[in-house]
């Protein structure tokens, strides 16, 4: 298996200046599914996601009231088998987690090949107002747009679900 780098994790059309809310922001994604929308959020994941008061045996789009998801709510895995307790409890404060995603950010090269017409631009940048959008920031960017987890989830295929988190072994 391959890790993905961090290289230009934070490139963008020179339209949009940054991948982080209010704006004008590029939306992006992260992660298979495009669940996490800001590099705010995929640090702030790392950061807590094994915190006990942020974890919930919800699925996405059902916190309970008073909690925000992505923020201090975390629904839980899709599968099981896919959880890591070796990264997700990090102790870092907010200032800690915005000073890495600064240093995120600093890792674009300017190498845009396979697309030599980044400076083409032809979407659109993304803008919202904090004054009346509650979603409005980094750590909440794309809230707006969740779309419930239907509730019971149907169960795990036992070909998925019956199967122990790979390697067994540690990598040597």
């Amino acid at each position: 298996m391959q890790t993905s780098s961090a290289r230009n994790v934070a490139l963008v059309p020179p339209q949009c200046p940054t991948t982080e809310a209010p704006g004008p922001y590029f939306q992006k994604e992260f992660f298979h599914n495009g669940y996490i929308k800001s590099l705010k959020q995929l640090v702030h994941f790392y950061n807590t996601r094994d915190v006990a008061a942020f974890q919930f045996n919800v699925t996405s789009g059902h916190c309970p009231t008073g909690k925000t998801e992505k923020v201090d709510c975390w629904p839980m895995p899709e599968v099981k088998n896919n959880m890591d307790m070796t990264i997700g409890k990090l102790g870092l404060s907010d200032t800690e987690e915005n000073q890495i995603v600064a240093f995120l950010q600093t890792l674009s090269d300017g190498f845009t090949r396979p697309y030599p017409d980044i400076n083409t631009f032809t979407g659109m940048c993304t803008t919202c107002n904090p004054a009346t959008d509650p979603n409005c920031s980094p750590s909440r960017q794309g809230n707006g747009f969740l779309i419930p987890t239907p509730t019971p989830l149907p169960p795990c295929a036992s070909a998925i679900c019956g199967v122990a988190p790979l390697p067994t072994m540690p990598i040597p």
